[in-house]
């Protein structure tokens, strides 16, 4: 397995005001879908189960689990962008563009995925694909920019699916540790 190269940009960015009601973990703010452990540890990178049905069924922002508005981001893999779906949540515009400086996968700081999965609780689950990215590379992401979606089954998971809906535009997000790909 090649050797897990990552980047440091030092400082964590800076909280927005809008989400500042939300827990911090090391400057970090904790996504709303995030699970705890029964000592009270946030799992980031994990995904609580309940809020992620919740979210996608009532379209609510996945980092700060208020109802979206009439746009909304969804930051999918380079590999999820063929499925046209995302087995996690809508967020609103501001809570994407804090999510691509903050989250260390989204942001390109991390080049490959974790080697082990989390140790979680009855509440929370894994990716459906979680078992194909342990210790792989990481993959460029994107935002799908989007007015709607809809709520699909993806790997017996619900999902925002934008298979009959044009989104307004994808942008990458990262491209950092991809550019000599």
């Amino acid at each position: 397995m090649p050797p897990r190269r990552d980047t440091d940009d030092s400082a964590p960015p800076p909280v927005p005001a809008a989400l500042a009601h939300l827990p911090i973990v090391g400057g970090l703010v904790v996504p709303w879908i995030t699970p705890r452990t029964t000592d009270g540890r946030y799992l980031l990178g994990a995904v609580d189960a309940a809020k992620i049905r919740m979210a996608i069924h009532r379209r609510l922002c996945g980092v700060c689990g208020q109802p979206l508005g009439d746009r909304l981001v969804l930051l999918v893999r380079e590999s999820d962008l063929a499925r046209l779906a995302s087995t996690e949540p809508g967020l609103h515009p501001h809570c994407a563009a804090y999510c691509t400086t903050a989250c260390p996968m989204v942001a390109g700081r991390r080049s490959h995925y974790r080697t082990s999965a989390h140790h979680i609780g009855p509440s929370a689950i894994h990716g459906a694909d979680v078992d194909k990215r342990l210790g792989a590379a990481a993959e460029p992401w994107h935002a799908v920019w989007l007015t709607r979606y809809d709520v699909i089954t993806l790997h017996g998971h619900p999902a925002a699916s934008y298979l009959l809906i044009s989104p307004l535009r994808i942008r990458p997000v990262n491209t950092r540790l991809h550019q000599n790909s």
